[in-house]
């Protein structure tokens, strides 16, 4: 299980495409099938709220139930690499029907379901193989932090692309219309989708696995694998770190549409306000992805959180108070909001410290469980600050494509920010308690090593 070389800038780079491409798909919907679903599909903001959540709910089963049995598979390109490149052409076409329209009623509501918890699932097989990957290509500490802030680094560029041109898009392919088409959506998609499938293969092509499991460890029951991760304190933590950070990422991502529509009005920034953030979120793990390790993960968390937290809850106390037309300050604290998000790699970086941790101490490596179990918060978060947020939008007044009302708009302003501001500033709480110091996890990496030295 030796892999100590380290690896190269292609590698590092190919690695960053897996989630550029990733977001091609999955960025278009948590930014846009929200509003897809309430002001084309017309469907309640409740009944869109349900089936996310029902979608979410069935990732509970169906993401740590994946993981295990990818960790269990065997093949000579590895026990990950294979499911990128069968899974990545359903994923594409999946991310095109879930941006279609079939009937009406009961029948468009049913549609919709199926086509989102294809996806998700889809998504599943796809990118938390992906995401499993950085688990099994080194053991060098650096190199995993690195890998992580290129994975951040291609999620965010193609966030900036993505906020850039889907809006021009989606008013070139609506021909004019007042507002998007559904055929605009579904032109879009497939586009994405187009682009996405070579970035993936690149990705499978480059990223190899070095870190195998042993005979024995292939054959542990899934149920102890199960129980060997709950048990796992540092990880559970790592869970919820994450699923309070991603509850307040993607739900402002999938809600913010409906702040830039209705409180700031300026449908020709909203290009601008969606891709800023993203682009300072690069800049932001570019200047401090060498030090995540050398500062310490969890101070460069903190640090993070705390900068993201506050820069949103400055841009709801400008709002109501100074009100929606200052643009520049707006705009600044949105580049505000974008830099802090450097954060966003560190928990996933510590997700391997908390593999090597469970395994020194029970001798069960479950790189494939663990990392479904920390993948499901994020989908818990995008889902349950999506949801919830529909729900209080709705709760104060929100009515799809009209004049809102003053206490709708304050309900947009209050969700959208304040909400997802102070949400970040909880993540401090789980991160005070994380036990693992680079130290710790180096002397556990170094006790490792001994074992599976004496073992071979």
């Amino acid at each position: 299980m030796e892999a100590t070389k380290k690896l190269s800038k292609k590698t590092l780079f190919a690695y960053g495409l897996g989630d550029f491409a990733s977001n091609l798909c999955w960025t278009f919907i948590g930014s846009y099938l929200s509003v897809f679903y309430t002001d084309v599909v017309g469907m309640a903001p409740a009944i869109a709220s349900a089936i996310m959540l029902i979608a979410k709910i069935w990732d509970g089963v169906n993401d740590p139930m994946f993981g295990a049995i990818a960790e269990r598979t065997n093949t000579k390109k590895g026990r990950f690499r294979p499911y990128i490149f069968y899974g990545a052409p359903f994923l594409a076409v999946f991310s095109v029907l879930a941006f279609t329209t079939l009937g009406s009623g009961n029948t468009a509501v049913i549609w919709a379901a199926f086509t989102y918890i294809g996806c998700g699932m889809l998504y599943t097989v796809v990118n938390l193989s992906y995401g499993s990957l950085s688990t099994v290509m080194t053991t060098d500490p650096d190199d995993i932090a690195q890998l992580n802030s290129w994975r951040m680094m291609g999620t965010n560029l193609s966030s900036v692309l993505l906020n850039a041109i889907t809006a021009p898009l989606l008013m070139k392919f609506s021909g004019g219309a007042e507002s998007y088409t559904a055929g605009a959506y579904t032109k879009v998609a497939v586009l994405f989708a187009i682009c996405a499938l070579p970035l993936f293969y690149f990705v499978y092509a480059n990223c190899k696995e070095t870190i195998k499991p042993s005979a024995s460890a292939v054959k542990v029951p899934v149920s102890t694998s199960i129980k060997t991760v709950i048990s796992n304190g540092p990880l559970m933590l790592i869970f919820i770190i994450q699923l309070l950070a991603m509850t307040a990422f993607f739900g402002r991502m999938g809600v913010v549409i409906y702040y830039l529509m209705y409180n700031v009005q300026r449908f020709d920034l909203i290009a601008a306000f969606m891709s800023l953030p993203s682009l300072f979120t690069v800049v932001g793990i570019f200047i401090t992805k060498n030090y995540i390790v050398k500062v310490g993960k969890k101070k460069m968390a903190a640090i993070g959180y705390i900068g993201a937290g506050v820069s949103l809850i400055l841009i709801f106390v400008v709002g109501k108070t100074m009100g929606y037309a200052n643009i520049p300050v707006l705009l600044i604290l949105h580049c505000f909001y974008g830099f802090f998000c450097f954060s966003f790699p560190i928990p996933m970086a510590m997700v391997p410290d908390a593999i090597n941790y469970q395994e020194d101490r029970k001798g069960i490596r479950s790189d494939g469980t663990s990392y479904a179990t920390v993948s499901l918060s994020t989908k818990f978060g995008s889902a349950f600050g999506v949801s919830g947020a529909l729900l209080i939008m709705g709760a104060t007044g929100y009515v799809a494509n009209a004049q809102q009302t003053e206490q709708a708009l304050n309900g947009i302003n209050m969700t959208t920010n304040l909400l997802f501001g102070i949400m970040y500033l909880v993540c401090l709480i789980p991160l005070f308690f994380y036990p693992l110091t680079e130290k710790k996890s180096a002397e556990i990496l170094e006790n490792l090593e001994k074992k599976r030295t004496q073992g071979e």
